[in-house]
Formats: C-alpha cells, structure tokens, sequence
C-alpha cells in the first residue's frame, strides 16, 4: 500500500480517487480548500481486468476528472485482512512491519500494510488494522499509470478504502452505544465495528452480490435475471418459503455481532451499508434480523461536506463510498 513521499510532494489539494471494482470502476475527483471539501466531478467506467502479461489497457481519465494525482481503490480477489493485536514493546514501524507481516503469512508475494487504530499502554498490546494485496495486483495497477498522470500515489483495498468515508464522521464519533458498517460489493462483504469513535473489529467475507446471486439462482432454481429481480427488488420467493441461500454467511456476522456486543460489554445502535449491496431489500431484511437495527444506506458525500454532486450519481452514492474514501485519506492527511 503506496503512501505519500513526504519530502517531494506538496500538500495535496486535488485528487482523483478510482475504485477498481468487479463490475465497474468508480472515479471522484475532489478538491480541498481549507476544510471544505468540493466534488469537482464523479463518472462510472467499465471495469479493468487485470492480467500478469502487462496487457491491461491504460487508464483514460475524462477531462473533467484529470486531477495531477490518483488515490487507488482495488477488490483485492485474493487480499487478506486482519484486525490483530500485538506487543506494545514494539514501537519502531520497521519491527511493526515485520511483526505484522509474520503474523499474516503471506510471505513475499504480497504488498503488506498496516495500521495502529489504538498504541498499546501500561502493558496493552497495540491494536492493529493489517491488510496484504498479491504483488502482481500492485504492478497490474502501476501499469495503468504508466505515463504518469495522473501520478498513483496511493493503494488501498476497497473495503477498507470505504471506512475514510465514514469513520471521521459524526454518524460514527457522536454515536451512542455500537456502530456497525458494511461494505458490500460484487465480490466481498467487509464488516466493521465502532465504539465511542474508535474501531473495534474488521472483518472480510470473500462472498458478495454476484457469490449471493448464484445462490439464489441455485436454492429457487431460476435464471440469473429472475435471480437478480428476486436480489434487488423482490424478496418474496425467498421469504414466503423461508429460505436462507447465505446461512452459512450471516451466521459468521452474527457471530462477530455478539463477539463485539460480548467484548465491549454494549449493543449495536446504528447500522450503515454501502456497495450495491446496500441497494438490495433482500440483503438490508436479513441484516435487520441479524442486528436487530434497520440498515441505512450510507452517503459518503453529504457527511463530508459535499452536498453538490454529478445527477447520474443520485440514488447510488454509496457505490462511491471506496473511491471518496481514498480521495479523502490522502485530502485529509495530516502530513
């Protein structure tokens, strides 16, 4: 995961955020002045298969999105996450690193990065956000960018790209009791937990929309068009037989949901969702007979103080929630 060069690079005021997603690629293009962050332009383009023969095509940003720099969102098919803890007698970022990449296993052929969400005191361990995207993911991404412009600085996975939208904002520092926001998409489901501000515990599922698809398509015997009428608009072949095609799956979340509950010794309050995922009556029932809690479709923009915004992006916001997320991690950083 690329970072800003410190000691060649200005404060950034302009950038492009990409979500390289499975089914199409989101792209936002927002400025800073002061603390007031504007939506230049935001656009939706065919998805970028990536290959290991250097033969992706390049990236071709439209005019009005053609900032001097780009922060990257990617699915990560094959990338790993984990919320850990680790030795707070660790505070050098070399012996962090390397801690963090010995506890993930991945060994060389990943890109490792991390981050303390709390530093360890008085014998606590650090609490620490790692993640691992495959190396040839890394340099299929570079090579879109090969001409420099806009310059790539910066790689994130999508599902936690997604929580620099949410996480700084009072839905999330002003929430009483647990906040819980899912990340959902074509191909993955993230799953994240907040307490008083801070984050609690992430979770990945390698199953999204297209993985529940299927299983509707395979438990009602349907095709894949009667399948997505029955994922987006309705659920009622599923509901009226009481079929469950995720159990599996939403067991998991319900397991982590009481394990957070358990641990932080609170109940979940709020609930946000995002992806397209979130756009699915199917999918927001069953989380609300998980959490107990009403799903609400989160809007990365209006939250982050950009209230004008493109019409073809009106009614899907939150499919934009990991592309603003990586603009706004470079926007809002402190160095």
């Amino acid at each position: 995961m690329a970072t800003k060069n410190k000691e060649t690079q200005p404060k950034i005021t302009d950038i492009l955020g990409i979500d390289f997603g499975s089914t199409s690629t989101k792209l936002v293009r927002i400025k800073k002045s002061g603390s007031n962050l504007t939506l230049v332009d935001a656009d939706v383009m065919p998805t970028f298969e990536f290959s290991n023969d250097g033969k992706e095509p390049k990236l071709n940003v439209p005019k009005k999105l053609n900032a001097p720099y780009a922060a990257v969102a990617v699915t990560g098919q094959d990338s790993h996450v984990r919320f850990m803890f680790i030795s707070s007698n660790l505070t050098d970022a070399r012996a962090i690193q390397q801690r963090v990449s010995k506890s993930l296993s991945l060994g060389r052929e990943h890109r490792v990065g991390y981050s303390i969400v709390e530093r360890g005191k008085d014998e606590l361990d650090h609490k620490v956000l790692a993640a691992g995207i495959p190396q040839v993911e890394v340099q299929a991404v570079r090579r879109l960018f090969a001409d420099n412009h806009p310059s790539n600085i910066s790689l994130e996975i999508s599902g936690l790209s997604a929580l620099n939208s949410f996480s700084h904002t009072p839905a999330v520092q002003e929430a009483e009791g647990i906040v819980c926001y899912l990340e959902a998409g074509a191909s993955s489901v993230f799953v994240s937990f907040f307490l008083n501000g801070e984050l609690r515990l992430v979770r990945k599922f390698d199953h999204g929309s297209l993985f529940i698809q299927r299983r509707i398509q395979d438990v009602l015997n349907i095709n894949e068009d009667d399948a997505l009428t029955v994922l987006f608009e309705d659920a009622n072949p599923l509901l009226d037989q009481s079929l469950d095609p995720i159990s599996t799956m939403t067991q998991e979340i319900s397991i982590s949901c009481k394990f957070v509950e358990r641990n932080e010794n609170s109940r979940i309050q709020q609930v946000y969702v995002s992806g397209g995922l979130s756009y699915s009556p199917y999918w927001n029932y069953t989380l609300t007979e998980i959490m107990g809690v009403e799903p609400q479709v989160w809007n990365p923009f209006v939250p982050n103080g950009m209230k004008t915004y493109p019409k073809g992006v009106y009614g899907v916001e939150s499919m934009f929630a990991p592309a603003v997320g990586a603009a706004l991690a470079i926007l809002n950083s402190k160095s």
